[in-house]
C-alpha cells in the first residue's frame, strides 16, 4: 500500500521549462494543422488534465480541444488492467490532424486505443504527447511524436497523476513510498 511521498522525480520548475519546450515543438509542426482548422486536441482525462492546461498556454493556434476519459487503472491498482471503460469519441474527427495529449506511457494499450478509434473515425493523422514515457517494455510499440520526460519504472503521482484520486494537486511529479 502506497501512503507518502517517498521522492520528487521531477520537480515543477523542470516541468514548467520541458512543458514550455514542448509548446515551441508542436508550434512548429501543427501550425499548417491549425491554420487550415484541422487541428483538434483531445487530453485524455483526468491525468492529463494540469500538463495539457499548461501546454495549451504554450500553443497560440487556433484548434478544438476536446477530452476523452480512458481508465485502465482503476482505483488503488498501480498496474495497467487494460482499458476498461471510455467515453465517446469526439465528434468531428473526420480529417482533422488529432494531438492525444496524455500522462503517461507504459503499456502503449492506451494509446494504440485512442489511435485506431480515432483513424476509424476518419482522423487523416493522429499525434501523441506525453508527459512521461516508463523505461518498461510496452506490450504495444507505437510511435509516441513529443515525449516531455523519459522515467524509470515507478509509480508516479502529482501534476495530474494520481493514486486512488489522491495526490494529484502535488506541483511536482513524486515516487510514492510503498508501505507492506
Amino acid at each position: 500500500m502506497y501512503r507518502a511521498i517517498d521522492r520528487i522525480l521531477i520537480d515543477r520548475d523542470s516541468i514548467a521549462d520541458r512543458v514550455e519546450q514542448l509548446g515551441a515543438h508542436l508550434m512548429a509542426d501543427l501550425s499548417s494543422a491549425a491554420d487550415q482548422g484541422h487541428l483538434m486536441v483531445v487530453p485524455v482525462m483526468t491525468g492529463s488534465l494540469f500538463f495539457t492546461a499548461d501546454l495549451m498556454r504554450h500553443l497560440p493556434l487556433t484548434f478544438r480541444i476536446q477530452p476523452v476519459t480512458v481508465s485502465s487503472y482503476p482505483g488503488t491498482s498501480t498496474t495497467s488492467q487494460g482499458i476498461k471503460e471510455m467515453s465517446p469519441l469526439p465528434e468531428g474527427i473526420e480529417g482533422m490532424t488529432v494531438l492525444v495529449v496524455d500522462d503517461i506511457l507504459d503499456s502503449g494499450r492506451t494509446l494504440e486505443y485512442l489511435r485506431l478509434a480515432m483513424l476509424e473515425a476518419g482522423a487523416a493523422a493522429v499525434r501523441f504527447c506525453v508527459l512521461l514515457r516508463k523505461d518498461v517494455p510496452r506490450v504495444i510499440e507505437l510511435e509516441c511524436h513529443y515525449v516531455g520526460f523519459d522515467i524509470p519504472d515507478a509509480f508516479v503521482v502529482g501534476y495530474g497523476l494520481d493514486y486512488d484520486g489522491l495526490y494529484r494537486n502535488v506541483p511536482d511529479i513524486a515516487v510514492l513510498h510503498e508501505h507492506k
